[in-house]
């Protein structure tokens, strides 16, 4: 009796199981089906890639500026920057970098130690390939641009961007003073 049991109930699952499957594969289905004579080269389906605006971008992970005279300003070694696999909108976009910083001054060595301020650092309008680069001072309140690719332009970059730290004779401590900068790529 227990055998008659279970398989009835075995039963039941199998085909409530066929009736579910049948309800939620079976309205799926039915939307592309269509009776069609042999041999048939009519269906389609649409294949979409969707692609944002992209790049594959390297820039410096640190500029160091060695000072070795704080009564003089003092010139960083020139710096790369490379942006290639740009994607944009149309042939009339171009990709612009800019530059800004994470706060108002550096972070000195020591607590309360004079320091610079973010708007000591500056940039000189480099040669870039496939872009124009503009001359620009940092800023903690806005991104400031460094460069804009060329329209159209798959690649753009340089070795030569090159950073100054303006003269502060108010910094009385020895040691690293470090300030984040961050960069904004952006298609116009």
């Amino acid at each position: 009796m227990l055998r008659q049991f279970l398989s009835r109930a075995l039963r039941a699952v199998r085909i409530a199981t066929i009736g579910v499957a049948m309800l939620v594969f079976g309205a799926t289905a039915v939307s592309a089906q269509t009776t069609v004579t042999l041999p048939d080269t009519n269906q389609t389906t649409t294949l979409t890639a969707t692609v944002s605006d992209q790049a594959r971008v390297t820039v410096p992970a640190g500029v160091t500026f060695t000072v070795n005279d704080i009564a003089s300003s003092t010139v960083a070694s020139a710096a790369s920057v490379t942006v290639t696999n740009i994607v944009l909108a149309t042939a009339s976009k171009q990709l612009r970098m800019s530059l800004e910083a994470e706060a108002a001054s550096f972070t000195p060595p020591v607590g309360g130690a004079a320091t610079w301020a973010a708007s000591d650092v500056t940039w000189g309008a480099a040669t870039w390939t496939n872009a124009g680069g503009v001359a620009g001072t940092l800023s903690n309140s806005a991104y400031n641009a460094v460069a804009t690719c060329t329209a159209d332009a798959a690649a753009c970059s340089t070795t030569g961007l090159t950073f100054t730290l303006a003269a502060n004779t108010s910094v009385k401590r020895s040691g690293s003073h470090t300030l984040v900068v961050r960069w904004k790529l952006e298609s116009i």
